[in-house]
């Protein structure tokens, strides 16, 4: 669809409810200027020197949907990668996975999320207060693995600032594609130096409506179903308790937060490809519906995370203050095979989880400004079942970072390094042990009152986790049969960024960025299949694969129909791209914002780097009076036709949105419109991109109210 053909569409039209109450009025404004996950000096956004994002206030209400990818996806640079509509993980310039560290409140969310696609991240972004994404030297405060950048959830559950008296705030939002129904809650109080939170979460939805069919693999209706994706609808429920003691030379708290999440993978998800329209209300038992077909999956997950926190301000002498963050996490989900009406359990994926992480910060001296931090973490993961594809294991990690910065003249320097060892020990394997060595480097140099350059160079080292070593299974999300490699080495990365800013009554920003991988770590595809007659004559691994037509009874189906073999291996890959935005006020209460991004990855000797998002042109305009609230956004994507050996392209498409929100003093009234003109979107991050494609169009309006 062109640009032209656009004009005549009617549109109906929303901005997110105002933010949820949180802190006091100050305490906003402060969380707005502060970029909390930058720098342990408070520096506002003006002072950080790499390409960042802050979602917060309208419109982290307006963008916030039921997955962590989805509610980043139109912040520039930043994608989302699908497994149905049920899994959404934030993609940022082209990496995802282990290269992207995804916190809660700054430490690890604890979740199993970048060990298969099909996993959910264990995280509510309709209860953050704010999100920030950072790239760049930043990253190395929270681990030495997080080469493509950090995403960092945060809720204030343990308040460091009391608010006044007591505040709270409730929204109920449906959206009319999936019959989804949202019901939030949030209410803050202090009693003396005490601070108490609470907040909560409940959505269901049926399943998601698309235009056409759902498999762009047949022609027949009859293979796979049309105007809906059978198998995507959702329940949800999270809740939060935070407490904390705030004095005037110590703040201490806890908090406890549950989620339990159960959603469906697509048709063919999990390699089966049957068509299925039954649904399960009790699992374990007897479907609804005695119609039900064959075999679909549901992921049935719950996860509690303890959260605490010690903070000593204003220590006195060389020190400013020590902050402590610690967190434990129990995580737990079972993967339901649902057959004929009735479901067992297949996988069993289990994860405790353990991190503490300790920043020492000091006061200025000799023109610098420095700060020491260590952190450790350890993880028990296990894996029972069908998709068993890694074996149990235990991950121990011990790192130590320093930063340093000095102003001269108008420009500031940033200084960083870390080291960090981990160990991994699995049964009947000798202990694997890796140490890597980060270092980095930022400048930032004023030009004029209100323009800006800012320059980052950074060296990464990222070690290798268990599923890369020690992975030798089939994994049936990917529909591949998995073979890792005790012997990989850590991978490293040199990154290199060039950011311009103006920031005046226009406002606009370009970031160039280059990152060369030594050693770049992932699955090839060794161009042949699993057989399980070499399995049951003893091979395994490498040896178990084969395209000799021998290996699979003589069988030319069975040979076609029999899964991949993926090697993880290491080869150098580069990674490079630009990102530009421009806002431009056209008169009193009307913005103009244009925006795109771009990223390029290849790997040295076999071709482009797979699922990589495409080039994205956007633009949108905003109004607001007194009391409206008015976007209309259009997002242009290219079609991706370097999408990686053995991957599908896709198509180009272009997708409206709009959004209209009315407020009547501490009541708001909204209406969103998403994908207004229908277009068929298949999202080239996703491994599902061929059987679930991105929802139709779809109205969410609702209601909040503030007390």
């Amino acid at each position: 669809m062109s640009y032209s053909q656009l004009a005549p569409i009617g549109v109906v039209i929303l901005i997110g409810t105002p933010a949820l109450a949180a802190e006091t009025a100050s305490v906003k404004s402060r969380l707005e200027e502060i970029v909390v996950s930058a720098s342990p000096h408070a520096k506002s956004e003006a002072e950080v020197a790499g390409s960042l994002n802050i979602i917060d206030g309208d419109e982290l209400r307006r963008e916030a949907t039921s997955t962590l990818g989805e509610t980043l996806q139109n912040q520039i640079g930043v994608h989302s990668s699908s497994f149905g509509p049920g899994v959404g993980v934030p993609v940022i310039r082209g990496q995802s996975g282990k290269r992207v560290a995804l916190l809660q409140n700054s430490t690890s969310m604890g979740d199993v999320s970048d060990t298969s696609s099909d996993h959910a991240v264990a995280t509510e972004a309709l209860l953050a207060d704010r999100i920030e994404i950072l790239r760049g030297p930043a990253t190395l405060r929270y681990g030495p693995g997080a080469i493509g950048g950090v995403v960092n959830v945060i809720d204030n559950r343990i308040h460091t600032r009391l608010v006044e008296g007591s505040q709270g705030a409730t929204e109920i939002r449906h959206n009319s594609n999936n019959d989804e129904t949202v019901v939030i809650g949030r209410f803050d109080f202090a009693l003396g130096n005490v601070g108490v939170h609470l907040d909560g979460v409940t959505r269901d939805s049926n399943n998601v409506e698309i235009d056409g069919l759902a498999n762009a693999t047949v022609d027949d209706a009859d293979e796979t179903t049309h105007g809906f994706i059978a198998n995507s609808d959702r329940e949800a429920d999270s809740f939060s308790l935070g407490l904390s003691w705030v004095g005037d030379r110590l703040v201490a708290g806890a908090s406890v937060n549950r989620i339990d999440n159960n959603y469906g993978v697509p048709p063919g998800g999990h390699g089966h490809g049957h068509h299925e329209e039954a649904h399960a209300e009790e699992y374990g038992e007897e479907l609804a519906g005695e119609d039900a077909e064959e075999l679909f999956t549901r992921i049935d997950m719950d996860q509690t995370q303890y959260q605490g926190k010690l903070l000593l301000p204003d220590l006195g002498g060389y020190f400013d203050r020590l902050n402590i963050d610690l967190s434990y996490t129990d995580y737990r989900h079972r993967e339901l095979e649902i057959e004929e009406g009735v479901a067992h359990v297949g996988t069993i994926f289990d994860a405790d989880s353990t991190e503490v992480r300790a920043e020492l910060v000091l006061n200025e001296m000799s023109g610098w400004l420095g700060a020491f931090g260590a952190q450790y973490s350890q993880r028990d993961f296990s894996a029972v079942g069908e998709e068993a594809f890694a074996p149990p294991s235990d991950t121990e990690r011990f790192g130590f970072y320093v930063l340093e910065e000095t102003s001269f003249g108008s420009a500031s320097l940033e200084l960083g390094a870390r080291f960090d060892r981990q160990e991994i020990t699995t049964a009947g394997i000798s202990a694997i042990d890796h140490d890597s060595y980060n270092l980095s480097a930022s400048l930032l140099l004023p030009i004029t009152d209100n323009q800006r350059f800012g320059f980052l160079l950074s060296r990464s080292e990222r070690a290798p986790v268990a599923e890369e070593l020690l992975s030798e299974g089939e994994h049936v999300a990917t529909n591949t049969y998995e073979i890792g490699d005790a012997n990989l080495e850590q991978e490293s990365a040199i990154n290199t960024e060039l950011t311009w800013v103006y920031d005046g009554e226009i406002k606009a920003r370009a970031s160039l960025f280059y990152t060369w991988f030594q050693d770049y770590i992932y699955a090839l595809d060794t161009e042949s299949r699993f057989s399980h007659d070499l399995e049951n004559e003893g091979f395994s691994g490498i040896q178990a694969c084969s395209m000799d037509i021998a290996d699979f009874e003589n069988n030319p189906e069975e040979l076609e129909e029999s899964i991949e073999c993926f090697n993880y291996v290491q080869e150098d890959a580069t990674f490079a791209g630009i990102e530009a935005e421009l806002s431009l006020p056209i008169t009193d209460g009307h913005n103009l914002r244009i925006w795109g991004d771009y990223v390029r990855a290849k790997l040295d000797k076999n071709g482009d780097v797979p699922r990589m998002p495409p080039a994205r042109l956007g633009a949108s305009w905003d109004t607001h009076s007194d009391n409206w609230l008015a976007q209309l956004s259009i997002t242009h994507a290219f079609a991706q036709e370097k999408p990686g050996e053995g991957q599908e392209d896709t198509e180009s498409y272009t997708r409206l949105d709009a959004h209209l929100a009315y407020n009547l003093g501490d009541l708001a009234l909204f209406i969103k419109g998403s994908n207004l003109t229908k277009e068929k979107i298949r999202n080239s991050t996703s491994f599902l991109r061929q059987l679930a494609p991105e929802p139709g169009r779809a109205i969410t309006f609702g209601a909040s109210y503030h007390f």
